[in-house]
């Protein structure tokens, strides 16, 4: 979903956006697809692990997106109701398409949230929602705070929420710790992060982004070869296999999805309108694929992704079904925005429009 101004949609960071749902595919293939891992190492094993990488890394590049687009803006209601609309209208469709398919999914419980116009059967869908809800309370403390008080308060928060947690929790004996942290206080950082670096990173350069995403790529590989050393030495850590790519938010992935992203702004890539068209369409690959009713049967009962476990075929069939499952949500959500949303639109926003004063009026 993108919130930025039509005139800052350079194709460079609608690019990113096309990348970065490519990679959550990506991971979404390797932790859904039932793989019963081994704690010996065979290249498919690797190729998983490593395939799997860039689906943490994407989510954090696209709240990063939108906290650098969205910290100068102000809380639309045209825009929010655009956002609602396409996640209902997904939570609706994927109820229906669960139905038809008589899935067992379709519990009494998951038809309520399905029929709820809060994103319920997509976790991200719904974090994404309730972030744009707090934009207008988040801007203006962001705003407010002093550089350096925002910058060490992103310092403590990667110390304790990212760094800390992906130390200890890699080992099974131990007990699993957060420190409180949830997928909406991951999103607030992601944004504050864009915030930041729209608010006081000019001198901030692409060698930067190279470093940052070299240090995310190097510390996800170093992590990789520790998870299967130990596995070998002890099978207990066979369940630690997608650790560097799963577990929470790592400060490896997000060093990746940090580094992605400075990476493409500060660069020159030339406005393409088929760019920012597929780029259009990404939020809804995410809700399409990813919807709580419908993605385990995808996985296991269309692509079976489980069963090319131990085929040489694996590294092909996975990028086939990446492109798949991206080129037929990218076709759907374009049909949905030409022929729902834009005509919807047209009539409603007027209306939207003329209560948007009453809203800006109790915000300011």
């Amino acid at each position: 979903m993108r919130f930025e101004n039509m005139r800052e949609r350079q194709s460079n960071i609608e690019l990113l956006r096309i990348i970065a749902m490519i990679g959550i595919v990506m991971h979404h293939f390797c932790v859904h697809g039932s793989f019963t891992f081994t704690p010996d190492v065979t290249v498919n094993k690797i190729f998983l692990q490593f395939f799997s990488l860039f689906g943490k890394a994407g989510v954090a590049a696209f709240v990063i997106i939108t906290g650098y687009f969205m910290i100068n803006a102000k809380f639309k209601l045209h825009k929010f109701a655009k956002l609602v609309g396409q996640i209902w209208f997904y939570s609706l469709a994927m109820l229906g398409v669960a139905l038809v398919l008589g899935l067992d999914t379709v519990t009494s419980t998951n038809i309520i949230k399905s029929l709820l116009p809060i994103g319920a059967m997509s976790w991200f869908g719904q974090n994404f929602l309730v972030l744009y809800l707090l934009t207008p309370f988040i801007n203006p403390i962001i705003h407010r705070l002093q550089q350096n008080y925002l910058r060490l308060l992103l310092l403590i928060g990667l110390v304790i929420w990212f760094l800390t947690p992906t130390i200890l929790n890699l080992f099974p004996q131990l007990p699993h710790t957060t420190f409180g942290f949830k997928h909406i206080f991951s999103f607030v950082y992601f944004y504050a992060i864009g915030a930041y670096i729209k608010l006081y990173g000019e001198s901030i350069t692409q060698k930067t982004g190279v470093l940052v995403t070299s240090i995310g790529l190097a510390g996800s590989t170093l992590g990789i070869i520790l998870v299967d050393i130990l596995a070998m030495i002890n099978p207990i850590y066979v369940t630690q296999t997608l650790y560097f790519s799963l577990k929470d938010y790592g400060v490896f992935l997000l060093a990746i999805g940090l580094g992605a992203f400075i990476l493409f702004l500060k660069s020159n890539i030339a406005y393409r309108p088929w760019i920012n068209t597929v780029a259009a369409t990404t939020f809804g690959i995410y809700l399409i694929h990813d919807n709580g009713l419908f993605a385990r049967y995808m996985w296991d009962h269309i692509f079976y992704t489980y069963q090319y476990y131990d085929s040489l075929l694996l590294p092909i069939y996975a990028v086939c079904v990446v492109a798949i499952v991206f080129v037929v949500g990218m076709s759907i959500d374009y049909l949905r925005i030409q022929f729902l949303e834009k005509p919807l639109m047209e009539h409603i926003t007027p209306i939207l429009e003329q209560g948007q004063e009453w809203v800006q009026r109790h915000l300011d």
